[in-house]
Parts: structure tokens; sequence; C-alpha cells
């Protein structure tokens, strides 16, 4: 003979008919607010399933029991705690049959009087000649059963059955909680993971174009100094070769010098700059490779003092690669038409800079491999311009594009204006 309480619970908006009233006695009350106190302080399953069996265990009306999770759908034992001295349970037990599975799948509450036959034999040792409680909970992140045995002379079986219910569905709130921080925290941690594996991929991109920068003048003032070393050199050859190892030497200390203005942004965090001022920069960067292909640079700046949030020497470093590159892609010289202006869209203001060359152009299919590191190049290009530019651009929150015009290569970038 089972005895059924009511309560109502909602699991992802499906109600479930677990039924029971709250105690009407004020120690039953006060062990109840005494219990889901303490699991407010829970952080982990483990944690939770611990705090409820220590609570149940100075609970006096009760004797022994399990607080117990399962599988979803085999009501296999996943998870459980004991407290009252009860008999350890075997990993993987199956519920199913018993009160206790009978009592998840119905999702009722259970109550058998003293001595009451139980087809399980886990049950019938735990009960001994007591009532048996069986309250199920059901949530989003979990399912289970409180199964404890009365103590003798608790007295009448409603009431009990009603705290034991009352606990179940404190478990059950506290379960869910817990799921959803852990579910929110391993958001939180893949987001971090690909911001992460982001930077690894710019810091990977960013030794490939310093690597590129320095061997080659490397190469040069090492072929420069063998021959000052080894071969008969007229006064005026030496003197043309001194000044070709310092000019390389001047394009290994800017390239580490830019290297280095990176870094130091990277640790002054995100702040509003003048993304004027900084094409003016990147132009004076780029300006020996720009005066030796004798490219014509045209600025055509919007009126306002255009201001993004970021990293100064991030954004310079992007738009002095976007320079070169189009710089590399005229080795016979062309124009490079620089333009600013606002760009209002549906959620925030932004700001758009379009580098136009008149440079080699690229058929419509390739134009999006521009920015992949094994993609096609341009003119004199070395390849990683593009998609190191790509890269930081795209850790700013903006967007770079290419689209090809009739004689014209045109990359678009477009960030987020300042606030």
């Amino acid at each position: 003979m089972t005895q059924d309480l009511h309560t109502v619970t909602q699991t992802n908006g499906k109600e479930h008919s677990i039924r029971a009233p709250l105690p009407t006695r004020a120690d039953h009350l006060g062990w109840i607010a005494q219990t889901g106190l303490a699991l407010t302080r829970c952080r982990t399953f483990i944690d939770a399933l611990d705090a409820m069996a220590a609570q149940l265990d100075a609970a006096p009306f009760l004797m022994r029991g399990y607080v117990i999770l399962v599988e979803e759908e085999t009501l296999r034992l996943s998870r459980v705690a004991s407290f009252g001295r009860a008999p350890t349970l075997p990993a993987a037990l199956p519920l199913a049959g018993s009160l206790a599975g009978t009592a998840i799948a119905e999702e009722r509450l259970i109550i058998t009087p003293p001595a009451a036959p139980s087809t399980v034999a886990w049950e019938r040792t735990l009960a001994s000649e007591s009532a048996l409680v069986c309250a199920p909970f059901h949530g989003a992140a979990s399912r289970g059963v409180i199964v404890a045995a009365l103590a003798d002379g608790a007295g009448e079986d409603n009431e009990y059955g009603a705290c034991l219910q009352s606990a179940a569905m404190l478990m059950c709130s506290t379960l869910d909680r817990i799921g959803e921080c852990e579910t929110q925290l391993r958001q939180r941690m893949q987001q971090i993971d690909e911001v992460h594996t982001g930077r690894l991929a710019l810091i990977g991109r960013l030794t490939a174009a310093l690597a590129h920068e320095i061997n080659n003048p490397l190469q040069a003032i090492s072929n420069t100094l063998y021959l000052l070393q080894h071969r008969p050199l007229s006064d005026e050859k030496r003197q043309r070769y001194l000044e070709m190892a310092q000019k390389e030497t001047e394009r290994v200390i800017a390239s580490v010098r830019r290297m280095l203005d990176l870094h130091r942004s990277s640790g002054q965090g995100r702040r509003p700059v003048a993304l004027h001022r900084i094409l003016d920069q990147a132009i004076q960067q780029a300006s020996d490779v720009l005066r030796e292909r004798e490219i014509v640079v045209r600025c055509l700046y919007a009126p306002d003092d255009l201001q993004v949030s970021g990293f100064a020497g991030h954004l310079r470093f992007a738009c002095y690669n976007l320079i070169l590159n189009s710089a590399y892609a005229m080795p016979k010289g062309g124009t490079l038409t620089i333009r600013t202006f606002w760009q209002d869209d549906d959620t925030a203001p932004s700001v758009v800079v379009e580098f136009a060359d008149t440079g080699t152009l690229v058929d419509e299919a390739d134009l999006p491999r521009l920015f992949d590191p094994d993609g096609p190049v341009r003119g004199e290009a070395n390849g990683i311009e593009l998609p190191l530019s790509y890269s930081i651009i795209e850790q700013h929150h903006g967007t770079l594009t290419v689209q090809r015009t009739d004689d014209q290569v045109v990359f678009r970038v477009c960030l987020p204006a300042a606030t």
C-alpha cells in the first residue's frame, strides 16, 4: 500500500506530477530552511549530494538512506551519497522494478508502511521493519530520488513524506543551478580557448613575418661583410658596400621596433585611438618602399576626427601591412588611395578605411583566398601581410574584405567606432 502526496514542478516548460504539500510543523520547516541554506553553498553535483546527505543524516525522523542520481534513459545509478550508515550500493545499480525506480519513472512520491514487502533486496535491507519513503526529483540537469527509512515512532507518514519531497525539490533546484553554472563556465572557457587559439595563431604569423623581414636584410648584410673581408675593393666600392650594410641594418632595427611597439600596445589595453594618426604613421613607416616604387599616395580623409577602440600598435601594423601589400603589387609605380568615412548601421556606428591600389589584379574567384596564409600573392608580396592584417582587424571585432573594380583592387576595413 502506498500513499500519494501532491506537488507540481516544471522542467523545460513541461509539468511533472510530483506532488507533496509543505510540512506543517515548525521544526520541520526549520529543517527545510537549513537544508536550503546548506545547498546554496554548493558548487558541484558532488558537493550537493554530500550536503543533502549530511542534512538528511541530521534529521531526527530518518534512520538511513540515499540521495541517488540516475542516468536519464536507463534508470541506472550514476552517483549516490548515503547517510545513517546505509549499506553501500553497487555501481550502475539498475533501479527499474524497485520502488525508487517507480517513483522516478512515474514522478510521484511513494511511502510504504512499516514491514511492507519490496521487490528488490537493497530496499528491503534499507527499510528493515521501518516505513520507506521515495521522493523523486527531475530537473533540467538531473534526475534522481531520495530514498530513506523513517525512524521508529516517526509519526504521521504524510508529514515526513512532505519533508522528503520538499528536500527533493530543493535538491532539484540546486542541481539545475549548478548545471546552468557549469554550462556557462564551459561556454566561457570555450570562448577563452578560442581567444587563446587566435592569439597563438597571430603570434605564429607575426613570427613568420618578423623572420621574413629580418632574413632578407641579414642575408644582404652577411654577403656584404663577406665581400668586404675577402675581396680587394676600391675605396668607392667599400664605401658603397658599407652604406648598403648600414641600410639593411636599419631595416632590421625598424622591423624589430615595429614588433616591440606591437607588444607594448598589447600591454596597454584597448583605448580610443585617432584613426587618421594611425594611418599617417603607417604611411610614414612604409615611405621607403613607396618612394622606391614611385607610388603616389592620395589620402581622402573624412573631415571628422574618426576614433576607434583598440590597440594603437596593432592597428598601425595592420594598416602598414595593407599599404605594403599594395606597394608590392605596384613594383613599377601606381596610385594608392586611402579613404575614410563614417558608416551607420542598425546596431552601432562604425568607421571604414578603404585602401584602393592600381596594382596587380586578382581573379574574382581568388579574392577571398588572399587572406589565407597559403593563398595567392600579388606582385612581390611575401603572402604574410594580408593574413596578419585580417587577424588583427578580426581581434578588434572588425572586418577586412576585398573587391575588384575595373582597374583597382580595394581592401575595406570596417571597425566599431569608439564610444
